[in-house]
């Protein structure tokens, strides 16, 4: 009786197979990605903070980050007329796709690898206007100088003012001194990795 040598009929199957089996997964898994992106990019657009700075130096302190006085716009000092939003979408826009996809020795199934977005590389395209930090990182940990903001929607109240509504008086005038730490682009990316890890799953 002829002995069949199940290991390498296994491998020559797993072989032949394997370009069959990638060239029907590879879409599947590429369209997915394209979802996740589309998710994250919803949820930053959606996101208090965004929305607040989206709405520059009039804007109001809908993240509550200020406890409702001001905005972040002005508090942060950005100059008026300025996107410090752009940066973020950009890099969250291309940052979600397969680096490599590749083959498991002697079995049918494939090594998936791929990329997204970290929040080093979003702290690197969000400078501070006042410091060597991200701004990003700063208003997740909490800023100091609240209790000497000065806030006006009147632009010609403020004409040395970089953002055309905020400026730092000369002493505390509120007894808050920092503004409200508050979950950003972290919970965002931590969410995002649920969803890409849940998702690819049900593939």
């Amino acid at each position: 009786m002829a002995k069949i040598n199940m290991r390498g009929l296994n491998a020559e199957i797993a072989q032949k197979g394997y370009k069959i089996f990638k060239d029907k997964v590879t879409p599947r898994i590429e369209k997915q990605l394209k979802k996740e992106t589309q998710k994250l990019l919803a949820a930053f657009e959606s996101h208090p903070i965004t929305q607040e700075l989206e709405g520059g130096p009039s804007a109001s302190n809908i993240s509550s980050t200020l406890g409702g006085y001001g905005n972040l716009f002005t508090f942060i000092g950005f100059e008026n007329g300025s996107d410090p939003i752009s940066p973020i979408r950009s890099l969250l826009a291309k940052s979600i796709k397969i680096v490599s996809l590749r083959k498991k020795t002697n079995v049918l199934a494939l090594q998936l690898k791929f990329s997204v977005p970290t929040q080093a590389e979003i702290e690197a395209v969000t400078p501070s206007t006042w410091s060597t930090d991200s701004w990003v990182e700063a208003v997740e940990r909490g800023m100091s100088g609240l209790g000497r903001y000065l806030y006006s929607s009147d632009k010609n109240r403020f004409r040395t003012s970089r953002s055309g509504g905020g400026i730092e008086a000369a002493g505390e005038i509120r007894a808050a001194s920092t503004s409200r730490p508050t979950p950003y682009v972290s919970k965002i990316l931590s969410d995002m990795l649920s969803d890409i890890e849940a998702s690819l799953k049900r593939l």
